[in-house]
């Protein structure tokens, strides 16, 4: 693989905007405000899902100048998506919505008056501080609202650095191979997968599921 899992994601972003604006148009400028009412999410994806077996190719044979210019008009636009993404996590007041880790993410659950997160790594990369026996980190009105973290500044609940290995943390805290936290955010049943591990972790250290607030179940992944 050519890139890593996080940068192959935004390139194919990259790619697939600019094919839907330049299927939009007849002179492969911008869509027309009529064109915009009529184009979905759907047709963005629709657009990746064609045209990303051929990814590789397509850059190679892209020029330095148009590489260049399609980073930075479609950074601006995903920019746009990663708040409306944010959006989709409902988060328990006054807590802070926590960082998740680059090359990794956040499953979180809401139970009670408290909201539970597990940080876990993608493939090819390990915590940066022993969390074997730390499976989660915690907000509520036990913590005075505030996460418990090892790291300064209060958000940020773990680090994914690069490592051959992944010994630091508890076997689950690992998103599974070939696979990374935005691929399990892209698919219903992989989110529902890791949730449910999640929510049985929980349950075996004795936090009571029956008080979850399902609206909240949420993973964060991290840029």
């Amino acid at each position: 693989m050519l890139f890593s899992s996080c940068l192959l994601w935004k390139t194919l972003v990259f790619i697939g905007l600019a094919v839907i604006l330049a299927d939009f148009t007849d002179i492969g400028a911008f869509a027309s405000p009529s064109e915009c009412e009529r184009a979905t999410i759907g047709d963005v994806n629709e657009s990746l899902e064609k045209y990303s077996k051929c990814l590789n190719e397509m850059i190679a044979k892209g020029e330095k100048a148009a590489i260049n210019s399609l980073v930075w008009r479609l950074q601006e636009t995903l920019d746009l998506l990663r708040p409306a993404q944010e959006k989709f996590c409902k988060q328990l007041p006054p807590c802070p919505l926590p960082l998740a880790p680059r090359n990794g993410g956040l499953v979180c659950v809401t139970i009670g008056n408290a909201q539970y997160c597990k940080p876990m790594c993608n493939e090819g990369y390990d915590f940066q501080f022993l969390r074997r026996s730390r499976l989660y980190e915690v907000c509520g009105n036990a913590t005075r609202f505030s996460w418990t973290t090892q790291l300064v500044g209060g958000k940020s609940l773990a680090v994914c650095n690069p490592s051959d290995t992944a010994i630091s943390g508890a076997k689950s805290a690992y998103f599974p191979t070939n696979s990374t936290c935005l691929r399990t955010l892209a698919f219903t049943e992989t989110q529902t997968e890791q949730l449910n591990v999640f929510l049985k972790e929980l349950g075996e250290q004795g936090i009571d599921g029956s008080k979850r607030d399902e609206e909240s179940d949420c993973i964060i992944c991290g840029y």
